[in-house]
């Protein structure tokens, strides 16, 4: 008997950042980028009404609303994937994948780190977790995890 063709099962990865993680409810609301965002970023509160931004730091993660949702489109030549100006989906409300930039177990409560414009999640130290935002799986650094986000 000939082997399947299984090219998806071995070489796709589950998930990318910002990539919805299921069809369950969830909720995306739109914002005008207030700077550059990426897919899978942690969004806070822009300069203006109505705009939001990345968090820029592990610090700002306490004050966001919410994950830059990943939406096919063209992408700038330089730059960040929503570049400023842009509506940007935000999901406030539903599964998300991110990337993990340590181990993290279902469950955990997290937080972030940014390094050179690069957002992972962590499991929070207490100081500055991201709110409504719980995982979903077990991860290592650089693995593609579910987050939960209850905002």
């Amino acid at each position: 008997m000939a082997k399947v063709f299984d090219w998806y099962a071995s070489e796709d990865a589950k998930g990318f950042p910002g990539m919805k993680a299921d069809s369950t409810t969830h909720v995306i609301d739109s914002f005008c980028a207030d700077g550059g965002i990426n897919p899978g970023d942690v969004v806070i509160r822009g300069t203006a009404d109505g705009t939001a931004k990345a968090a820029a730091s592990a610090a700002d993660g306490k004050n966001g609303i919410g994950i830059a949702v990943h939406v096919h489109r063209e992408v700038p030549v330089s730059g960040k994937y929503y570049e400023d100006g842009y509506s940007v989906p935000v999901m406030t409300f539903g599964d998300i994948y991110v990337t993990a930039g340590g181990d993290v177990a279902a469950g955990d409560k997290a937080e972030i780190t940014v390094t050179n414009g690069e957002t992972k999640f962590i499991k929070t130290s207490g100081t500055n977790t991201v709110p409504g935002v719980v995982f979903l799986d077990a991860g290592s650094d650089g693995d593609i995890v579910r987050i939960r986000v209850r905002n």
